[in-house]
């Protein structure tokens, strides 16, 4: 991980927002930084590691070090920002920019 952006873990993310959280990896690049990341720092999908189940450009980050494949609905859901009501509690992140330290990062 970049030493200048230590602070931009998955952790810290999941922990300084509530509601649903999803990771968007918009690129081959972004997909590997994210997968090394995500297993430094301890995250699975499930019981395997990130690596080993990854499989496509939408994540969603769960507590306690879980990811999670994002199906049809969730992949509307992220396309309505969350739909009515979900104000502060649905969250589209881009995960480059996330980690490159950028200010902006939500989509």
């Amino acid at each position: 991980m970049n030493k200048a952006n230590d602070y931009r873990t998955l952790d810290a993310l999941r922990n300084s927002l509530e509601g649903k959280i999803y990771l968007y990896l918009k690129d081959g690049e972004t997909v590997t930084r994210f997968l090394e990341d995500a297993r430094e720092q301890g995250y699975l999908f499930g019981e395997f590691a990130p690596d080993e189940a990854h499989r496509d450009n939408l994540v969603s980050l769960k507590k306690e070090k879980q990811l999670a494949h994002v199906g049809t609905v969730g992949r509307i859901e992220y396309m309505c920002n969350g739909g009515d009501g979900s104000r502060g509690r649905f969250h589209r992140i881009d995960y480059s920019k996330y980690v490159n330290g950028d200010k902006e990062y939500s989509i």
